[in-house]
């Protein structure tokens, strides 16, 4: 029977969450093995560059949100004029906000986590909950969407009673938990927390982002650099990170959804890895929306089109009509040789607009010994 390795992390009625390492195991060993031989993202300049911008698209995308990059890059830069919805532009900036606190703050206890909601929450709260705020923590039952639907039952977080005595262990576990100090064992730690936060649910609003927030913040602290990234596996994953947390609160054993975030996070360093190379090898100064472009083709599967890739675009963004992302996204990398036409197809994408095979130009890509990839194909399309 495999071993349990019950963390000081109770639940509220006392008994404790728990890990079995060997399911864990083949996964902690691939992470390892990849980060000894792939050096470029541990270092504080790749996680602020992907903290700013795109892990604030990741972390709001998990919620629902499909604001666009370049938004949220001239959310950053404020330069706000195009951007008519302000609710967005609040989302955006206090999650940059966020950020920025979490990489000049090193203590973490119960005082700085709410001047850190306070940023994250500033002017989002419904009226309702704000009113019902403690000093802390919320004063009332709070109910949990699955799915974000509202037609299935509700999960509720904590009662009220319980959360600021489970905030402590929280805060003991963030600061003294011993674990063996390797990345990969502080990328555990960190979603370990990032599990019993959500489990405690300790507002009425935001608990999703805070939670994830908080795990960057460990990560910072730990100097766990490439796994800054794991917001973007979360988004890319679906329904399956909701589901995987309710059934770890349902068991105790966080076991699958420790495997869950590994898994979805070294898919996303493949692909980090392969973009790099790609930028090494071009020469070209690639832009935010190059990496995203580049991003997204390496994450759809089968056959690469133009309609393919709006396809998928779409449904990871606020919709945009199908010229506006060719030649925001498409077309610059074309003409930077980064992607090539490799055909046509038969079906046309509106107003005489053809839709064409593309692959990524073989002479860029990193050779196959360079990569070490475990997940992740560099597939080319097959023209049709």
């Amino acid at each position: 029977m495999q071993r349990r390795e019950y963390l000081e992390l109770p639940t509220e009625k006392g008994t404790r969450f728990y890990v079995r390492r060997e399911p864990l195991k083949p996964i902690y060993d691939e992470l390892e093995e990849f980060l000894d031989t792939n050096h470029n993202m541990d270092n504080l300049h790749f996680a602020k560059k992907m903290l700013f911008s795109h892990e604030i698209k990741a972390n709001n995308q998990v919620e629902g949100y499909g604001d666009d990059l370049s938004v949220i890059e001239s959310v950053i830069e404020k330069k706000t004029d195009r951007i008519k919805d302000e609710m967005v532009r609040k989302r955006i900036y206090n999650l940059y906000r966020g950020y920025q606190y979490i990489l000049k703050h090193r203590k973490v206890d119960a005082e700085h986590l709410r001047e850190l909601y306070k940023i994250l929450s500033k002017d989002l709260l419904l009226e309702s909950d704000a009113s019902r705020m403690g000093e802390y923590y919320r004063t009332a039952t709070v109910y949990i969407l699955k799915n974000g639907r509202l037609d299935t039952e509700l999960d509720e977080g904590v009662n009220t009673t319980n959360i600021s005595r489970l905030m402590e262990y929280y805060f003991d576990f963030f600061n003294n938990a011993d674990f063996p100090k390797t990345m990969s064992d502080e990328y555990i730690k960190s979603q370990i927390l990032h599990f019993y936060f959500v489990y405690i649910h300790p507002y009425f609003d935001g608990n999703g982002r805070t939670s994830r927030t908080m795990a960057l913040w460990h990560l910072l602290k730990s100097e766990s650099y490439p796994y800054i990234i794991f917001n973007r596996g979360i988004g890319f994953a679906g329904s399956k990170y909701d589901s995987i947390i309710r059934d770890a609160k349902l068991s105790q054993d966080i076991t699958y959804f420790l495997r869950f975030m590994m898994e979805t996070v070294k898919l996303e360093l493949e692909k980090e890895s392969v973009m790099q190379g790609i930028a090494n090898n071009s020469g070209y100064k690639l832009s935010g929306i190059d990496y995203q472009t580049m991003l997204y083709f390496l994450s759809m599967k089968g056959t690469k089109t133009i309609g393919d890739f709006i396809h998928f675009y779409n449904a990871q963004n606020d919709k945009k009509r199908v010229f506006e992302i060719y030649q925001e996204m498409i077309e610059p990398l074309i003409n930077a040789g980064i992607l090539k036409v490799v055909g046509q197809s038969k079906k046309m994408l509106g107003d005489n607009f053809p839709n064409l095979f593309l692959e990524f130009n073989e002479d860029l890509l990193p050779s196959n010994k360079e990569l070490n990839l475990k997940r992740l194909r560099v597939t080319q399309s097959s023209k049709k």
